[in-house]
């Protein structure tokens, strides 16, 4: 159903960014309806200023105060070891009265719903939610609304808006992340610093090259620029309208880690364009739209030139900012001399003195801050398009012709400052008073708000007045002195009898008490009592031990050969791995076009050869599937009701579980590492749902697996292409390709290609069917020194996830995993002359090295 008519909300919410309490202030003065931040914990921009415990307190009471609503950020996938803080920090966040919690990880979202369902709670886009079947499963986990995928259509959107109760929430403005958020985990395998924990160093804002099988710079001469994953910044100021029809409630800003300055002037002009989107025809003659200038304010204060991603269709190269990944600010003209420590520009915008430039020079950027200014010989203050002006410039990089860019805004900078000053709020409601009685009694004072009426009476009978009376005037200036606090006097009715006279300090103390009585208290009404949420905990951890006691005592497949899977992407490769003994089979996935893939003909076939073998089939997913792709993926399930024998599905995504549970609930499930389970309340959580194995997080370390002791229904990669990224943008097809749209001449069949990185690491491309990127770590994971201790540790099975090998490859890391694995589950060690014989055996079969991934070193 429709926002508009189920939530009986005709409004739509402006929702704001704060790293800071500056930047908390900057979007509730501009106009925000609410914000979102993070505590010194569990938000995933760790690198923020964040809030701590007493500042989280005060600027609820702040937001609250002018009915402004906050949201905290819990949106990393949270360890085993740190679910005691976090049950006291929900605690906490609800006593304080925050008005929701944004949540990634399954397993806390699961554990709240238990422990503390009167919090409310919001699905981040870190839970990569881009389908109606996605928001279904939001839906059971008890939360309100959903952040959609950016990746989202306008069109995908209203779909998703008519089926579903949930609250929609899009990214409106700001930066981009080039992977589906949740999915990607270049940070995390390059330097250890996980995106899923809040710590991502963007390495895709880094430069690359695109180079193919013979190592050669394809994009050497096209003059593009090599930031070839650095997306634009979202603008879709322009689009209020359409994002209003396809059901959107929630219009968030992006810039957690941006100064307050941006948050102010991004929050006002979105304020300002959402209220005219708003107004009925008429009332909208008395507000104004957005135009140029505002347009311009957005520019100036950070861009990285700006796109509305793919709101209306793929917009391919014009996604991205190759040039450069960081604020380009607007264009101010070009160099037209350089002499004596003095540069003339020709003006395209405005220049004054305090302005930062940035000078585009064939020898890389060089900056500088505006001191005097002069047009001719004249000192000036200001310079104006059109004009030529000269200022202080000292350095040899600039040369006449450079282009100039302005990135700092002295003006709009000051603009914005003092929207948020202290002492200075502009935010504050109209209240309306009414002063009334007589000489001999006390005064009363009722103050309204709209919502609530508050009366306070003087401390003294009203005197008769011997020269002035209580006047209009001079009671309407008394009253109206509410300093700091969210309100202002609109009107005052005075209704008093005779010449009445009362001290100032009694008309001050009424009003107080009055105005007091209308503010939010500081200790919210709806407190959880600690001795009862303690109690709900332990009733969850003995409701958790026992399940978890269930699980252990099942049975466990006794050979080695049922406790190893071997994922591949095509029919050939099913052959090989079932020839070299693997009898637990993960076909299909993905579609490379580098490859053949695998047609529902060839899954049957699949099935067929497993059978022969008396091998375990499952059929693997897609990592990322739209709406229109699940569509036919549920029809592809209806063909296979029919079939005599099904596979197992391995699912990637909270969506594909809710499909697959419409066509049929008693189909055989396991759900895949990028479902990110990194702690035993997710991995519980999907053995309630029906998973018959759930594969861990590669993100784990060695200590955190011994967690995951004697589960018996997990498993973990072991060896194979780790896969960092999967986006919609594919720079082969957007730089070679001409990709936009649905439109391109398909270059990646043509060869393979790699982004090089400045260390000269090569990273494997393969799109996909559907024209989206994966890309792969340099190194493939290898942990078969490591075999003895994972089966120690009471793993299920292990994988090889050999999707992009070649037959020969899959069939001879088959039968060396498999022999390690045998012996030991036998109880045997592996020698360090085993170890030996078979990195020597792997290495020349895949020569572009291994890794141990996370195994040992863990991530931030």
């Amino acid at each position: 159903m429709n926002k508009q008519i189920h939530s009986g909300r005709e409004a739509m919410e402006l929702l704001a960014p704060a790293g800071s309490f500056e930047a908390f202030k900057a979007g509730v003065e501009n106009g925000a309806d609410a914000i979102y931040m993070g505590g010194k914990s569990f938000g995933a921009r760790a690198s923020a200023a964040n809030f701590d415990e007493e500042e989280l307190r005060r600027a609820v009471q702040y937001a609250h105060e002018r009915k402004v609503k906050v949201y905290v950020t819990v949106n990393i996938l949270i360890a085993d070891q740190e679910f005691p803080e976090l049950f006291d920090y929900l605690f906490f966040l609800y006593n304080t009265g925050v008005d929701a919690v944004l949540l990634q990880d399954v397993g806390a979202a699961d554990v709240i719903q238990h422990i503390l369902p009167e919090i409310e709670r919001h699905a981040s886009t870190q839970m990569t939610v881009n389908t109606s079947w996605g928001t279904q499963h939001i839906e059971k986990l008890g939360m309100k609304r959903v952040v959609l995928a950016r990746e989202t259509s306008a069109e995908e959107m209203k779909r998703i808006a008519q089926k579903t109760p949930l609250d929609i929430e899009v990214f409106v403005h700001g930066a981009l992340c080039v992977c589906y958020s949740g999915q990607c985990l270049m940070s995390s395998f390059i330097g250890g610093r996980s995106g899923n924990r809040g710590r991502c160093a963007q390495p895709c804002r880094m430069t690359y090259q695109l180079i193919n099988e013979k190592r050669a710079d394809t994009l050497q001469d096209a003059n593009l620029g090599e930031h070839l994953l650095s997306p634009r910044d979202m603008n879709l100021v322009d689009e209020i309208t359409l994002l209003k029809e396809s059901g959107v409630y929630s219009l968030k800003v992006e810039g957690r880690m941006k100064r307050p300055e941006y948050v102010a002037t991004v929050i006002r002009v979105y304020r300002q364009a959402l209220d005219y989107v708003l107004a009925e025809d008429s009332s909208r003659s008395s507000l104004k739209p957005i135009g140029e200038g505002e347009r311009r304010e957005l520019l100036q204060i950070f861009n990285r030139d700006f796109t509305q991603a793919y709101l209306k269709e793929h917009p391919g190269a014009e996604l991205m900012s190759y040039m450069r990944p960081n604020n380009r600010g607007i264009r101010l003209g070009r160099v037209l001399k350089a002499q004596n420590n003095r540069l003339e520009i020709k003006l395209e915008a405005s220049l004054h003195p305090g302005d930062g430039l940035d000078f585009w020079t064939s020898r890389g950027h060089e900056g500088v801050t505006v001191g005097t200014i002069w047009r001719a010989q004249e000192e000036v203050t200001e310079g104006l398009p059109g004009e030529h002006v000269w200022i202080e410039f000292v350095g040899d990089k600039v040369r006449p012709g450079d282009r100039v860019f302005k990135t700092y805004d002295e003006l709009l900078m000051n603009k914005a400052r003092l929207s948020f000053q202290e002492g200075k709020e502009q935010r504050k409601r109209p209240l309306r008073a009414r002063l009334s009685g007589s000489v001999g009694e006390p005064l009363t004072l009722e103050i309204g708000d709209g919502e609530r009426l508050s009366k306070a009476q003087s401390g003294i009978p009203a005197q008769q007045a011997l020269k002035r009376p209580l006047a209009q005037e001079y009671a309407f200036r008394q009253l109206n002195r509410l300093g700091t606090t969210p309100f202002y006097l609109e009107e005052l009715e005075l209704d008093l009898k005779g010449e009445v006279m009362l001290p100032v300090s009694e008309l001050n103390e009424m009003r107080r008490q009055a105005v007091e009585a209308l503010l939010p208290e500081k200790t919210p009404q709806k407190q959880l009592v600690r001795g009862v949420y303690d109690q709900r905990i332990r009733d969850w951890k003995k409701q958790f031990a026992k399940e978890r006691e269930q699980i252990m005592e099942g049975n466990r497949p006794p050979a080695a050969a049922e406790r190893l899977t071997v994922a591949v992407s095509d029919l050939e490769s099913v052959r090989a791995a079932l020839q070299g003994g693997a009898r637990r089979i993960a076909m299909g996935g993905e579609r490379w076009r580098s490859r053949k893939g695998m047609t529902l003909a060839e899954i049957q076939e699949g099935l067929r050869l497993c059978q022969k073998y008396k091998a375990q089939a499952l059929w693997r997913w897609p990592r990322v599937l739209n709406e229109e792709q699940s569509d036919k993926l549920q029809n592809d399930l209806q063909k296979i009701k029919d079939w005599g024998t099904r596979p197992q599905i391995l699912l990637n995504n909270l969506g594909e579980f809710e499909l697959l549970q419409e066509v049929d609930p008693e189909w055989g499930f396991e759900t895949d590492f990028s479902l990110n389970v990194f702690n035993q309340a997710a991995l519980a959580y999907w053995l309630r749902q029906g998973a018959q194995t759930v594969t861990l997080s590669p993100e784990l370390e060695h200590q955190q697996l011994e967690k995951f002791r004697n589960w018996r229904r997990t498993e973990i990669l072991v060896f194979g292409d780790l896969e960092m990224m999967v986006s919609e943008y594919c720079p082969v097809g957007a730089t070679l390709g001409g990709k936009k749209g649905k439109h391109c001449s398909a270059p990646c069949v043509q060869e393979p290609h790699y982004l090089r990185d400045r260390l000269k690491y090569d990273f494997p491309i393969e799109t996909d069917l559907d024209c989206r990127m994966h890309l792969f770590n340099a190194k493939r994971l290898n942990l078969y020194k490591e075999l003895d201790d994972i089966a120690k540790m009471g793993i299920g099975s292990i994988r090889l996830q050999l999707n992009r090998a070649t037959p020969e490859q899959i069939r001879d890391t088959v039968r060396v995993f498999l022999g390690g694995w045998e012996k030991v589950l036998q109880g045997e060690r592996i020698t360090e002359q085993d170890a030996e014989h078979a990195a020597a055996y792997l290495e020349a079969r895949f020569p572009e090295g291994f890794t141990k991934g996370h195994y040992f070193r863990g991530i931030l």
